[in-house]
C-alpha cells in the first residue's frame, strides 16, 4: 500500500516539476525561439503523460478497424491493379486433332507483373470468349497450371480434347480469324494470388489483338499440269498451291476438298490432303477432277469470264470449301468457315500447256512429235539457249550410249 503511495506521489512530482518548468518558460520575459521549442515539448510530454490511456484505446480501435479493410479490400484491389495493367501477348497458338465436338488447343503467351514484385497463382480456368456477345458466352475453357510470376514470366496454356461448349460461338470466332486482317481473342478466368503470406482474388479478364488470316489473300496456283488420260481415281490434274498464313494460329484442316469453279460453275473438285496451316506460306500438292464435259456444255459462258484472264495470257481459277475431313469425321465449324470462303488464282495458260508437253515427253525421244509442228530451223534457231546437253552415241558394236552435259 505503501508502495502505491509512493508511485502515486512519484508521478504528481514529476508533473509538478514539468508544471513549474512550463511556468518559468513562459514568465520569460524575453521570447528565444529555443525557448519556445522547449515550452512546446513539455507541453506536449504534460498531455501524453496525462491522456496516454486514452490514445492506446483510439490506437487499438483505429487497428480493428483499418486491417480488417486492409486485407479485404485494400490488398485484393491492390493485386487487381496489378494484374489489369500485366500484358498479355500471344507469341503462337495452335488449334490442332480437330473431332466434330472437340479440338486439341494450345497458346504461347507471358505474364509481365512490375520489378520487385514475386506473386504464385494457383492452377485456374481461363474461359474463351467474344467480347461482342452479352451475357458472356465461353466457347472454350482451357486449364491453366499455376505459377510463380517475377518480372516477365513465359506461360503455356495447352489442354487436349477440349471440349467446344458452344459451336455457334466457335464458328463465330473462327469467321473473325479467317476473314478479317486482325481479329480479338477474349479470355476470363479467376484464381488466388499469393504474395507472400498475403493472399488475395485476383480476375484475368483480357482482350488480345491478334493478325488474322485476310481470307488467305496471296492464295496462288504455283503449278498445274493435265493427267491424260486421267488416273484410276479420276484425276486428271495435279499442280501445286500455296496458302499463306498471316496469323500466328496453327490451323490442323484435315483433307480439305474443294470446288473448282470458273464464271460460277462449279467444273469440278480438287483436293488438298493433311492440311497443316503453319504461320506463313504453305505450299502443298494439289490434285484435281476437271469435268471435260461441264466445261464443253458452258464453254460459251466460261469464254466470256475469262476473257480478261486470256487476254493476259491467264486462266482464272476460283475455289471454295467443299469439306473438311480429319480422321475420317467430318469437322462442322472448319466446312461452316471454309464453305463461304472463296479463293481465286490465276495461272499462266503457258505454264499449264508446258508442264503438260513435258509432262508426256520426259525422258522419252519427242524428235518425231516435234517435227510434225515444228520445223528443223526452229530447233537450229534456238539451240544455243535452250540446249543442256548432248546425247553421244558410240561406236558401232557397241549398244550403249551416254549424255554429254554443255558446258556455258
Amino acid at each position: 500500500m505503501a508502495e502505491k503511495y509512493h508511485e502515486k506521489d512519484s508521478r504528481a512530482t514529476k508533473l509538478s516539476s514539468l508544471d513549474a518548468q512550463i511556468e518559468h518558460v513562459e514568465n520569460t520575459t524575453v521570447e528565444v525561439p529555443n525557448k519556445r521549442k522547449t515550452l512546446f515539448t513539455l507541453k506536449a510530454r504534460r498531455h501524453f503523460r496525462r491522456f496516454w490511456v486514452f490514445y492506446v484505446v483510439g490506437g487499438v480501435i483505429f487497428l480493428a478497424i483499418f486491417l480488417p479493410l486492409f486485407f479485404v479490400y485494400i490488398i485484393p484491389a491492390i493485386a487487381q491493379r496489378v494484374v489489369d495493367d500485366a500484358s498479355l501477348p500471344v507469341y503462337a497458338a495452335r488449334i490442332l486433332d480437330p473431332t466434330p465436338d472437340s479440338v486439341t488447343f494450345a497458346i504461347d503467351t507471358s505474364l509481365k507483373i512490375p520489378a520487385g514484385l514475386a506473386v504464385r497463382i494457383d492452377p485456374f480456368s481461363l474461359s474463351l470468349f467474344n467480347r461482342d456477345v452479352t451475357p458472356m458466352v465461353p466457347f472454350i475453357d482451357v486449364s491453366l497450371q499455376g505459377y510463380n510470376l517475377k518480372g516477365t514470366t513465359n506461360m503455356t496454356v495447352s489442354s487436349e480434347n477440349t471440349a467446344i461448349l458452344d459451336q455457334s460461338q466457335f464458328v463465330q470466332a473462327l469467321t473473325k480469324a479467317v476473314y478479317s486482317k486482325q481479329f480479338t481473342l477474349s479470355a476470363k478466368g479467376s484464381t488466388t494470388g499469393h504474395l507472400g503470406a498475403l493472399k488475395a482474388g485476383v480476375t484475368l479478364d483480357k482482350d488480345v489483338e491478334l493478325d488474322g488470316l485476310d481470307q488467305l489473300s496471296g492464295f496462288s496456283i504455283d503449278s498445274a499440269r493435265l493427267i491424260l488420260p486421267a488416273e484410276g481415281d479420276g484425276t486428271n490434274l495435279r499442280g501445286t498451291a500455296t496458302l499463306p498464313n498471316h496469323s500466328v494460329v496453327t490451323f490442323a484442316l484435315g483433307n480439305v476438298t474443294l470446288d473448282l469453279k470458273t464464271a460460277n460453275i462449279v467444273v469440278g473438285q480438287g483436293y488438298l490432303d493433311n492440311v497443316v496451316l503453319s504461320p506463313g506460306n504453305n505450299t502443298m500438292p494439289l490434285r484435281a477432277t476437271l469435268s471435260i464435259k461441264t466445261v464443253l456444255e458452258n464453254l460459251v459462258d466460261i469464254l466470256g469470264a475469262q476473257a480478261t484472264a486470256l487476254m493476259n495470257g491467264k486462266l482464272e481459277i476460283s475455289a471454295s470449301g467443299n469439306s473438311t475431313v480429319y480422321n475420317g469425321k467430318h469437322i462442322p465449324y472448319f466446312e461452316e468457315v471454309l464453305n463461304n470462303l472463296t479463293l481465286t488464282a490465276q495461272v499462266p495458260i503457258l505454264t499449264i500447256l508446258r508442264e503438260t508437253v513435258l509432262q508426256g515427253v520426259a525422258g522419252k525421244d519427242a524428235t518425231k512429235k516435234f517435227r510434225k509442228y515444228h520445223r528443223d530451223a526452229l530447233l537450229l534457231r534456238y539451240q544455243e539457249g535452250l540446249r543442256i546437253g548432248e546425247l553421244v552415241s558410240q561406236p558401232q558394236g557397241r549398244r550403249w550410249f551416254f549424255f554429254k552435259a554443255s558446258v556455258k
